[in-house]
């Protein structure tokens, strides 16, 4: 099968509700993947469970570095119910296909956070260097969760 498809998996010391808490918005995405990357937020602060996100679909731009435009995603996202994560679909510049769905388990010790991605780049001499670049960029995301929430 064409594209890159990866998952990435941590247990964390934390509430499922409280890792919601803090990673429902664009500006918890900005936490797991700052300073190299920031993403604008079109909602302005709105939960992924919340009207914003259910009406139409928002663009969004990753900025390089904070300020240079790498990006642009029409983003469809629905949040799954109670606050057990979240399936994101959208197309880009870079990529013809961008799927990804976090779910948040409940877990004796806390919670887990799972990361499934499917990615189709536009060019498919882009494969290898998507799959490295997206790879360690959910690794670094997981990196900030685990050091955050234990």
């Amino acid at each position: 099968m064409r594209g890159v498809r990866l998952t990435v998996e941590s247990p964390l010391r934390a509430s499922r509700s409280e890792v919601w808490a803090a990673v429902s918005t664009v500006a918890g995405i900005n936490r797991e993947v700052a300073p190299f990357l920031r993403v604008t937020d079109p909602t302005h602060g709105a939960r992924f469970d919340t009207e914003p996100w259910r009406v139409g679909t928002p663009v969004l731009w990753q900025l390089g570095l904070g300020f240079v435009p790498v990006d642009r995603h029409r983003v469809e996202l629905v949040a799954l119910p109670d606050g057990r994560g979240f399936r994101e679909s959208s197309s880009s510049w870079w990529n013809r296909v961008w799927w990804h769905e976090r779910t948040l388990l409940d877990d004796p010790a806390g919670c887990i956070v799972r990361d499934d991605v499917h990615i189709e780049p536009r060019l498919r001499i882009a494969d290898p260097i998507m799959a490295w670049s997206v790879r360690r960029m959910f690794e670094r995301r997981h990196q900030r969760l685990r050091r955050e929430f234990g």
